[in-house]
């Protein structure tokens, strides 16, 4: 019997965009409707808590989608593989860490085995690569993390903010963000947030 697997994110263009991933398994998942907040209403195997445009605190999101009564298992879905995060989300009650450098085969089985009760951490591979490369970027080039930078920075977020809660440097946040701004063809913040909201990198909460 397929396991059931619902996506949680506050961005519908990334619920979409895990959805379209996981659809060519129809035989193994079976995709019920996406959620913007932690709220499941109904049973489920697996809950997919995809981090994208997540700021800090998404640990206390993913504590909360444990206790869901009619929720079977959490797994974190997720650019950030630092050993910091994947012992925090398992710490919160997730059962699973999934990178997004995941292929979709690889995605899930590793589904299929933490709905089967195991506690899993897939790492990630090298380099921004995955089923996420080129998503969601429009027509930009922006690469997966690029991508959220500008999320993160649409909803107000300092560079400390978002080092802090990507388990980046400061630094690597600049880099990011610098590498966005000029594929966008930007150069201020506001000009930054204008571009995302138009976008769609605008959450539903």
């Amino acid at each position: 019997m397929p396991v059931t697997v619902t996506v949680l994110n506050d961005y519908p263009l990334v619920i979409a965009g895990v959805e379209a991933l996981l659809g060519p398994y129809a035989d193994r998942v079976t995709l019920l409707p996406g959620h913007g907040d932690t709220r499941v209403p109904e049973p489920v195997d697996v809950v997919l808590f995809d981090t994208f445009g997540s700021g800090p605190g998404w640990q206390d999101q993913c504590a909360q989608l444990a206790r869901e009564p009619h929720v079977g298992a959490v797994v974190v879905y997720s650019f950030i593989t630092d050993p910091r995060a994947v012992d925090e989300a398992v710490a919160a009650g997730a059962r699973g860490f999934l990178a997004k450098s995941l292929v979709g085969e690889e995605l899930v089985a590793g589904i299929e085995r933490i709905a089967a009760g195991e506690t899993l951490t897939a790492a990630a591979r090298d380099g921004d690569t995955g089923p996420y490369a080129v998503w969601p970027t429009g027509d930009s080039g922006l690469s997966p993390r690029e991508a959220e930078m500008l999320a993160l920075i649409a909803q107000g977020l300092s560079n400390e903010d978002i080092a802090s809660a990507c388990y980046l440097s400061i630094n690597t946040v600049k880099s990011y963000i610098r590498d966005a701004y000029r594929k966008i063809c930007v150069t201020t913040r506001p000009q930054a947030v204008a571009w995302a909201l138009k976008n769609g990198f605008e959450p539903v909460h």
